[in-house]
């Protein structure tokens, strides 16, 4: 049950980082001359970003089997943020770019979880 509650908390903070860093990317393309075909690396950047730093907070406090954790909170970010996509967009769906996005959030989990049971 503590693992449940730490995962929560740690995907709440992600969504706050991905949130504010949308807003900020946002800000940016709004503003300046920023070609629109550069916006999804943006929104890359930022998932990256966000899983790391939820997983490395994560596993900051957990301090065990950095790698497994750091994939399973990966994947469950990416799964909540398809399924919020499916059920707000355009139902469910399959390319290319979602198996990128979710080898990006794995490896950026387990990035954070060796960070995090390492400090």
């Amino acid at each position: 049950m503590e693992k449940i509650k730490r995962y929560s908390i740690s995907l709440l903070i992600s969504f706050i980082v991905s949130i504010v860093l949308l807003i900020i990317t946002s800000v940016i393309f709004a503003y300046t001359n920023i070609n629109d075909k550069h916006l999804q690396t943006f929104v890359l950047g930022v998932v990256m970003l966000s899983v790391l730093i939820g997983s490395t907070l994560l596993l900051k406090k957990i301090k065990e089997k950095g790698l497994l954790y750091g994939a399973i909170y990966g994947l469950i970010f990416c799964l909540i943020i398809y399924i919020i996509n499916v059920v707000a967009f355009s139902g469910f769906f399959v390319s290319n770019t979602l198996g990128i996005y979710f080898a990006i959030c794995i490896l950026s989990g387990i990035i954070g979880g060796v960070i995090g049971v390492n400090i």
